[in-house]
């Protein structure tokens, strides 16, 4: 399938259209060194969904992400108050978009494309944050991992794009997570790499079918 021909285009949300950067401001005076601390706090976040899936032992984003938390705080012996951790905790429901995700986004709608969420994070996770950022019109659903019980990169969680109605043919998944990528390549779905950073591709065995330096260039690949 040519990019072109996409009728669906499904999003990861966390790192690819919402910078999670952000969420330093909100561990400003509760930590010592902010960005370590949010950096230790995002990679715990990720390998305790890779481990839950593993494990058979699911709970959803909303407690991996609090637990996460308090293993960054008791790692880095951070003081966390209940006030201070529900501030934290908020923080996430309030992560600003990346300056070239709207821009990207409503080109895209205006084509009338298909668009979605395919994301770890729960409903009203998903929900509150499209709504705090003014996105709410933009996409046509948002797919949780919470309807399969499992975490990407597991196959069940691509197979939700099966919901939009559009043959998987049809559907361009976009993620800035270079092993999100590679899970969804793996599934079947055409995958198109946001690499911002300029990082080496993850060697997996399944690379993306487009690589883009931004989603500003999204629209001219389709």
């Amino acid at each position: 399938m040519a990019a072109e021909r996409a009728r669906a285009v499904v999003f990861d949300a966390y790192g690819t259209l919402f910078d999670v950067a952000a969420v330093r401001a909100a561990c400003a005076g509760i930590a010592a060194d902010p960005a370590a601390f949010v950096a230790l706090w995002r990679a715990k976040q990720l390998e305790y969904a890779f481990l839950r899936s593993l494990m058979g032992r699911y709970a959803d984003f909303a407690q991996v992400t609090r637990d996460a938390l308090r293993y960054a705080a008791a790692a880095t012996s951070t003081s966390l108050a209940p006030a201070a951790e529900a501030a934290l905790l908020d923080a996430w429901f309030a992560v600003a978009p990346f300056p070239d995700a709207e821009p990207a986004l409503r080109a895209l709608k205006a084509r009338g494309l298909t668009l979605a969420i395919l994301s770890n994070g729960t409903p009203a996770m998903l929900e509150r944050l499209v709504r705090a950022t003014g996105l709410q019109t933009v996409f046509d659903q948002l797919l949780s991992v919470d309807a399969v019980r499992r975490y990407k990169p597991d196959p069940a969680v691509y197979a939700l794009v099966d919901q939009l109605g559009v043959a998987r043919a049809e559907v361009l998944f976009v993620s800035s997570n270079g092993w999100d990528a590679a899970g969804a390549r793996a599934f079947g779905l055409r995958v198109c790499w946001v690499n911002r950073a300029g990082a080496p591709p993850d060697e997996l065995g399944h690379p993306p079918d487009y690589t883009v330096a931004s989603l500003s260039d999204l629209p001219a690949l389709l």
